[in-house]
């Protein structure tokens, strides 16, 4: 069994998940959603962190989400096709990923919450809920009024780049109030100038 470790391509673009790595992955993802029955459609921050910090090379948020669509594209072939499963590693693999992404649901308990629901969805790093981010969703709002598509693409968006663009429109905002007191007192100053500083014109 190869356990070659991660490495970077020579033009520094891919990383090489060993066959550990995979074990690694998979057997966290059990740990943390172990309250909910399968198949497991989202994966919480705090697990792909958690699955960062246990790897011997420090991959991405990205390249770990990327890697575990591809974990569970890899079970649904070897589902539909048991053919597929042609060694040692590729029996663990199936069995480990059956219990994330099976069919069959098994028996769990009630009630019981995990830090994966309703967090990341399996089609990108983003969020499900966007009332955390009120400027940023209000702007987007008034331009595109009529148009539901960006509420679903924003989701998939990761959530601190959200909160930074959040961010920038709470700056800007407060740039926009800054400006708007500083027009009424040059509108004030430039007044009295042009009056004399004798009272007002025309109700000003």
């Amino acid at each position: 069994m190869s356990t070659t470790p991660p490495s970077t391509a020579p033009n520094g673009r891919s990383r090489v998940f060993s066959e550990s790595d995979e074990i690694q992955i998979l057997k966290c993802l059990i740990r943390a959603t172990k309250s909910i029955p399968p198949p497991i459609t989202t994966v919480g921050t705090s697990t792909i962190n958690r699955i960062i910090k246990r790897l011997d090379h420090r991959f991405t948020v990205s390249q770990i989400t990327d890697k575990i669509r591809r974990l569970r594209d890899k079970h649904h072939n070897h589902a539909r096709n048991r053919a597929l499963v042609r060694n040692h590693h590729d029996r663990r693999i199936f069995k480990l990923s059956k219990r994330i992404w099976g069919k069959k649901a098994t028996p769990r308990k009630k009630n019981s919450k995990s830090e994966d629901q309703g967090a990341i969805e399996m089609g990108g790093d983003g969020v499900e809920k966007l009332d955390k981010f009120p400027y940023l969703v209000a702007e987007f709002s008034k331009v595109l009024p009529e148009n539901e598509v960006w509420k679903q693409k924003m989701k998939r968006v990761e959530e601190e780049k959200l909160r930074k663009m959040d961010q920038e429109w709470v700056m800007l905002k407060v740039e926009e109030a800054k400006l708007v007191a500083k027009k009424a007192e040059l509108i004030q100053q430039q007044i009295m100038e042009v009056m004399g500083g004798n009272g007002s014109a025309n109700g000003v």
